[in-house]
Formats: structure tokens, sequence, C-alpha cells
């Protein structure tokens, strides 16, 4: 019994059996979602999750639960796979009342979340993870500057349009969706053109195209085009320094060897 445990811990602990079991989990769920009906699909689907279920337990059994906890990613692994778990109720609650109310939909969308257990295997992942923590840190108050602008901006177009185009404008939510959009360059030319065609007035269609076109360039080519800059250039210049501190320490090594050289000669 004990040289079982031990083999079942050595298996579970190895890192290339976990990424096979989640690129097979991988390919089944899109498989799923894909549409490809076959019959043991699911049944595989749901053994990967029980695969995953007994990869926790060994790990906290083995550290103990204080200790597994301490770690990121096996607090992310776990929630994940208590998460994920629930999608084996579909066995449980198939009645009509819940699958009306779509209950046994929601619990199988969560078997999407343990993709996320790859990210664990991406070299240098968590120095990325940093500099895009440093970055949007950094841009905090550029993003809520724009945050606000967007905000206004929509508010007014969806006052301005509301009625002349409610399949964009209707409510501020709507709005919201569509003056981002323009924002982020998507269909920001189709819109105005809906809200001319038909227009008696050259005037205010000239108006209109010109409402928009301030519209895309402070809110896309100068708050989008900012914001993308900025990120980029914190993100770039994390990397630079930890350039400049190694370039540093080989300069100082290259100090100390020359100062020993020195010391010899003379």
């Amino acid at each position: 019994m004990n040289k079982f445990k031990r083999a079942l811990a050595k298996l579970f602990w190895n890192d290339t059996f976990i990424l096979i079991i989640v690129i097979l989990n991988c390919v089944v769920i899109f498989l799923q979602c894909y549409g490809a009906h076959f019959k043991y699909l699911s049944y595989w689907d749901n053994f990967f999750t029980i695969i995953f279920m007994i990869e926790v337990t060994v790990k906290v059994n083995s550290l103990g639960f204080k200790e597994y906890w301490k770690d990121r990613w096996n607090r992310r692994d776990y929630v994940i796979t208590v998460i994920s778990a629930l999608s084996l109720g579909q066995f449980f609650y198939e009645s009509t009342f819940v699958d009306t109310i779509g209950f046994v939909t929601v619990l199988r969308s969560f078997r999407a979340l343990k993709l996320i257990r790859i990210l664990k295997f991406i070299p240098n992942l968590s120095s990325f993870v940093k500099s895009i923590q440093l970055a949007v840190k950094t841009t905090s108050i550029i993003m809520l500057a724009f945050f606000i602008l967007l905000f206004i901006v929509s508010i007014m177009t969806c006052t301005l349009f509301r009625n002349v185009a409610p399949e964009y404008f209707a409510n501020p939510i709507d709005s919201i969706y569509n003056t981002f959009r323009i924002f982020t360059v998507e269909g920001w030319y189709e819109i105005p053109d809906s809200i001319t065609d038909g227009a008696s007035s050259a005037v205010m269609t000239n108006l209109v195209r010109l409402y928009f076109c301030v519209i895309l360039f402070f809110g896309g080519i100068i708050g989008m085009g900012l914001i993308t800059s900025l990120l980029v250039d914190v993100m770039a210049s994390d990397n630079n320094d930890e350039v400049l501190e190694k370039m540093k320490s080989l300069e100082e090594k290259i100090n100390e060897l020359s100062r020993k050289l020195d010391e010899k000669k003379e």
C-alpha cells in the first residue's frame, strides 16, 4: 500500500504527466465546443476532471493544506479544480426543471476553466505577469481618465442619437459598447453612415460625420494609442532595467578581475 501511495505521489508530482493530461483535456474540450458529439467525449472530460481532483488530493496530503496553499499556482489549481468539479453534477441533475433554467449548461461550461492550467507550463510566465501588473499599475490613472472619457462621450452620443439610431445608442449600455467600438476603429465609419442615410440636410450629414471623426481622433487615435504606447514602454523599461542590472554586475566583475591582475603584476 505504501509503495502504491509513493508511486501515485511520484506520478502526480510529475509535471510532464500533468501537462499531457491538460493537453489531452484541451483536445477533448475543443472537440466538444466544435460540435463533435462522440459518445465517449463527455466521459473522457469527466475522467480528466477526476484526475485533477486526485492530483490536488495527493499534493495536499504530501505538503499539508497550509504549505500547499502558500504557492500561487497551487491556489489557482485548487480553485479551478473545485469549480470544474461542479460539472460532474450534470449526472445528478437531469430533471426537466433544471435543464429549463440552464443549470446543467452552466455546470458544463466550468470545464473550460481547466484550460487555464496550461499557462503554468509556459516558461518565464511569472516574469511576464509581473511586467503586466507593473504596466497596469503605472498607467492606472491614464486608464481611469480614458474610461471617464468613454462614459461621458457615450452618454452624449446616447442623448443625441438614441432616436435616430436605436440599434446602436438606444440606452447607455449599448452606447458605451458602440462608442468603444469606434475607439478601437471597429466600424467607426459604418455607424455614422447608417445615421446619415436618408438625411435631408447635407450640413447635418457633415456635422454627424465630423462628430464621429472627433470621437475617433481623441478616443481612438490619442486615447487608445496613448494607453498602448505607455503599456509597451513600461513593459520594455522593466526588461531594460533587468538588462542594465546584469550589465552593471558584469562590469563590477570585470573591474574586480582587473584589480586582481594589477595586484599580481605589482
